[in-house]
């Protein structure tokens, strides 16, 4: 069965610029390209999930524990294919049943979805949607804490931040403050 307005296929990217501030431009990522998220060991990040897709998004970070810090509304223009904070919105804390540590947060429809954690142990991980089909069709990105390793891709210099799209829309993470994660 064929549904016109429905995805075809369901993709992780990254964002450029600040969306706190102006819309910022969204790319597609497949799983095949370069490393974006690349955290130093040590270091610790916020990540931003942008949902601009219909549908809630289970996401998960291997190796990773994390704590969710909030949500926000996010406007979405699929045409222009940006993202923007809803202007004079405010974040939200996280749900009362996501308290404490987690390896999987839900990216709910129309929001960035905020999540805090450390990356000590250097490598290259994947961080993806735990719904099989979304992951089967290239929601899932590599990323790299530390240096590359024997064997791993090197990553390209890019100043965006991961996110999740369907159809053309995205989902992203990036740090709290709009600066670049990889």
């Amino acid at each position: 069965m064929y549904f016109e307005d429905a995805p075809a296929e369901t993709r992780l990217g990254t964002v450029e610029g600040n969306p706190t501030a102006d819309p910022a431009p969204w790319t597609s990522r497949t799983w095949a390209e370069a490393v974006t998220e690349n955290p130093a060991v040590g270091a610790t990040e916020t990540w931003e999930f942008y949902n601009a897709t219909a549908d809630a998004h289970p996401m998960h970070i291997h190796e990773r524990l994390f704590q969710v810090v909030d949500r926000q509304p996010i406007l979405v223009d699929e045409g222009a294919g940006t993202v923007q904070l809803v202007p004079g919105s405010l974040p939200r804390p996280p749900e009362a049943w996501e308290i404490g540590w987690k390896d999987t947060v839900i990216a709910y429809p129309g929001e960035v979805t905020r999540v805090r954690m450390r990356f000590d142990n250097p490598g290259q991980f994947v961080w993806h949607c735990h719904i099989v089909e979304h992951e089967d069709n290239e929601m899932m990105r590599p990323y790299r804490i530390g240096p590359e390793q024997p064997g791993q891709p090197m990553p390209h210099e890019h100043s965006g931040h991961g996110m999740a799209q369907a159809s053309g829309a995205e989902g992203t993470a990036k740090d709290r403050d709009g600066d670049q994660v990889a």
